[in-house]
């Protein structure tokens, strides 16, 4: 697995509802918000916004505004990477430097 580091800024439901494509109905789902950077080839460093869907939201609430880390997958899709937050994975304060 991969740990993903970065502060918390938000933890939310997202309200469920019908796929269009499909007619399937699906459930609300609990998701956060972490802002990351990411160092870029070159050494310049790129701010980015991770919405990652989780099993309970409330696991992560505590960590609201603080540098937190979490372990994640990742896959990907045509040219963009994926990143889901692992099962049963539990976010940490991470270690200030």
């Amino acid at each position: 697995m991969i740990k993903l580091e970065g502060t918390l800024l938000n933890v939310f439901t997202q309200q469920g509802g019908q796929n269009k494509k499909t007619g399937d109905q699906f459930e609300d789902r609990d998701k956060v918000q972490i802002l990351g950077a990411m160092d870029l080839p070159n050494g310049d460093v790129k701010n980015e916004l991770f919405t990652l869907s989780v099993e309970n939201y409330r696991d992560f609430k505590d960590f609201l505004n603080h540098k937190i880390s979490v372990a994640v997958g990742a896959m990907a899709s045509g040219r963009n990477v994926i990143f889901y937050v692992a099962k049963d994975a539990k976010p940490i304060l991470a270690e200030q430097v």
